[in-house]
């Protein structure tokens, strides 16, 4: 590992000139500390431990930092550039924080693969530094809405890759427009970063994610996904629901953790949120509150201004054109803004 160079925008580096140049930045206080982030990256990388330290990003429960093996990210590296046909000296761009796996892993690449790496700050606003154009970069959902604005500035990427939280109907629809082929990877930080990816554009568009190579799937009494992989020290049990089309091939549906039961009736939230994604603009999410009747009862929680009592009525009038009988909300209620993870994702327990 120590003998492995990397290519930061165009110049090559060996480790010692790496260790030189990371010591640099990362003392130096003026520089940003996204960057600051990069570079600690790479000195831990470098080190002689054969693991890095990582923080999950927290989605059902408090973020808490793990060990992951340095040789099984190496592993999850090949499957990548396998899967993309990532080739040495194809241009790579960092837009996402390097304090977390899948920034992490974009360094891990360029180092593995030969890649080029070039970075910029890990903001919505990411595409206003893009000049040239890039073979691959990774972002979040919140990234890909804003580059969304600017068609010109997608066009300088040949492949998108969107992780880190659920596409929603409104947003993939307008993800058809744009000429760079588009992603939609499954993964954490557990099975260190995508195990899964499904093309979300173009005549290859499909709701079920492809393993990568080696990976297959299984799903246990609850439908929750098991990842079965050669990279990783063991099998892993998700609390994610699936569609399983055979062991290599799956359709997301919800989180366990996140399904209502109201009335005896268990109602996966994501379904339902899918359903009426349509009718309602403003960012949204579907929860449950505690009800002594039903024990829990289903609210629809709207981000923004509340609506006057005409708009909500009219949209409760249109919501059960679309959802059945035991679905429709019992409440429609507003909030300023959601609490979200690092990635973007909706922290529906705080959303209430």
């Amino acid at each position: 590992m120590q003998n492995k160079t990397l290519t930061i925008e165009g110049i090559t580096y060996t480790p010692k000139e790496l260790f030189e140049i990371s010591g640099k930045i990362i003392l130096n206080p003026a520089e940003p500390e996204w960057k600051r982030d990069i570079f600690d990256f790479i000195l831990d990388w470098m080190d002689d431990r054969d693991f890095v330290e990582v923080k999950t990003s927290g989605t059902t429960g408090d973020p808490k930092t793990i060990k992951l093996s340095k040789k099984r990210m190496i592993a999850s590296a090949k499957l990548t550039g396998e899967y993309f046909d990532l080739l040495p000296e194809n241009r790579i761009l960092l837009s996402l924080p390097a304090k977390y796996i899948a920034g992490k892993m974009m360094i891990v690449r360029a180092i593995v693969l030969g890649l080029d790496l070039h970075f910029v700050s890990p903001s919505s606003g990411f595409w206003k530094e893009i000049n040239s154009n890039f073979d691959f970069v990774a972002v979040v959902p919140l990234q890909i809405k804003t580059l969304l604005k600017h068609p010109a500035k997608a066009n300088y990427f040949k492949t998108i890759l969107i992780g880190g939280a659920a596409l929603d109907t409104a947003l993939e629809n307008e993800l058809q427009q744009l000429s760079a082929a588009i992603f939609h990877s499954y993964g954490m930080t557990e099975t260190i970063t995508h195990v899964a990816i499904r093309t979300v554009n173009g005549k290859e568009h499909s709701e079920y994610y492809r393993a990568l190579s080696g990976i297959s799937f299984s799903v246990n009494r609850d439908n929750c996904l098991t990842v079965h992989t050669s990279h990783l020290d063991k099998n892993f049990t998700t609390n994610d629901i699936v569609q399983l089309q055979d062991k290599h091939h799956f359709k997301w549906l919800g989180r366990a953790d996140n399904v209502i039961n109201s009335g005896g009736i268990k109602i996966s939230p994501e379904i339902l949120e899918k359903k009426i994604a349509h009718l309602i603009k403003n960012r949204f999410c579907i929860a449950g509150i505690k009800d002594k009747t039903l024990g829990q009862k289903l609210v629809l929680i709207i981000e923004g201004t509340p609506f006057d009592k005409q708009t909500i009525k009219t949209l409760k009038n249109k919501i059960l054109e679309v959802v059945e009988k035991h679905e429709n909300p019992k409440e429609i209620l507003f909030t300023n803004s959601f609490t979200e993870t690092s990635t973007g994702k909706i922290v529906r327990k705080n959303s209430i």
